[in-house]
């Protein structure tokens, strides 16, 4: 009998818990519903899915960022970035351009190019770059230095390894800059004046370098989940700082695209242009042709991101730089110019690593006579060895 008794307490034990992990089976299938519709609501309400965003449909979504020290009067342009992103492949291209870069303002003539926002506002530095680079501009956002500190604050702050002390006092521009070296998180206030500072050798592209590493960091900050629920309120927050013809929903697919980046695939470049004086004002004058046919490699081009080697064969004084800037205008990102391991190459020699490589017509113009080896196999930093020999001196 106590058996049995035991029997049917053991049962009775076994129903319950089979009940409760029903029970608690139905709440978890009832909340996971719950959780998918919420998500799937708040998807289509941010407007994340393509068919409620053209984000997806685009080949390449460039946008141009513009940073100035006022936006209401249209003041000067300090900051002029190109950021282009292709939604298949996601590689990224920043391309700062210096504000000093002489071009051709629509209506205006030659010019620096920042005085195209004092001209005619975003309208017509978005025609202005457009022109220069020779690429469509689907999205602009222009920001004065308030909504820039607001922007960086809503986020949290941005983490920042300063490279040295800077300092600088400009009471009449109201400018005052006091950053020390070592990896902090820095605020609004604190992240412009790191991208202020150029009162070093470098002046205005060491500035642009720092602008660059502090857009990294940005995008970096804006793709983690937490920031990107955070965009609706920081759009709110930037009426009256900030001019853009993205919508909401935009943003959010663009936050969302950009959390599937890998940040290989970021491509961070600057105008090249040499120093000239015109009329006793100073400039920085570009090559347009070489400009533009670089930014299309790096955007359009199937060479961009394939990482070359060139190296010196024949002891021709600077063939090798010569040839690494024609690859470079090709989209090939060049890692190393140097010397090969003697200069009796007879024959350019060309080494290919990686499957992914397709050398076109335009490629084999460069040399006269070359030999092709195929040696595939992982590098991680390198997919193309080029040895240039005797026959480039002919």
């Amino acid at each position: 009998m106590y058996k049995n008794i035991l029997g049917e307490r053991v049962r009775r034990n076994k129903e319950r818990e089979l009940k409760k992990k029903k029970g608690k089976k139905v709440i978890l299938i009832m909340f996971s519903v719950l959780l998918l519709a919420s998500l799937i609501f708040l998807l289509k309400y941010f407007g994340i899915f393509p068919f409620s965003s053209d984000i997806m449909a685009y080949n390449r979504v460039n946008i141009l960022i513009v940073g100035c020290d006022e936006i209401e009067n249209h003041g000067r342009a300090d900051t002029i970035v190109l950021l282009s992103i292709s939604p298949k492949t996601k590689n990224v291209l920043i391309l700062s351009i210096p504000r000093d870069t002489r071009v051709e303002i629509p209506g205006r003539g030659m010019d620096k190019i920042n005085h195209a926002y004092a001209f005619g506002g975003e309208k017509l530095i978005s025609r202005t770059v457009s022109s220069f680079l020779d690429v469509p501009i689907h999205f602009y956002a222009v920001a004065d230095f308030n909504g820039f500190v607001n922007i960086i604050d809503e986020l949290g702050g941005v983490e920042i390894d300063v490279e040295k002390e800077m300092h600088y006092v400009d009471k009449a521009g109201g400018v005052e800059i006091n950053l020390y070296p070592g990896k902090q998180v820095l605020d609004g206030e604190k992240s412009l004046q790191y991208i202020r500072f150029r009162q070093d050798r470098l002046g205005d592209l060491g500035r642009i370098k720092r602008q660059q590493k502090l857009a990294l960091a940005v995008i970096k900050k804006m793709i983690k989940f937490d920031s990107i629920t955070k965009i609706p309120q920081i759009s709110e927050g930037m009426k009256g700082y900030i001019e853009t013809n993205i919508e909401a929903r935009d943003a959010i697919a663009l936050a969302n695209l950009f959390r599937g980046v890998n940040q290989e695939k970021f491509k961070v470049e600057t105008i090249q242009s040499k120093p000239v004086y015109i009329e006793g004002v100073s400039y920085l004058e570009p090559n347009v042709e070489e400009v533009q046919q670089r930014v299309k490699s790096l955007i359009y081009g199937k060479n961009s991101g394939i990482k070359v080697e060139v190296l010196n064969g024949n002891a021709m004084s600077g063939i090798a730089h010569k040839i690494a800037k024609d690859l470079e205008l090709q989209g090939f990102e060049i890692v190393n110019v140097g010397n090969a391991d003697n200069f009796d190459y007879e024959q350019t020699k060309i080494i290919v690593y990686s499957k992914e490589v397709d050398l076109d017509n335009q490629f084999k113009e460069l040399f006269k006579d070359f030999e092709i080896v195929k040696e595939y196999q992982d590098q991680a930093n390198l997919d193309l060895v080029i040895i240039l020999g005797k026959d480039l001196a002919d």
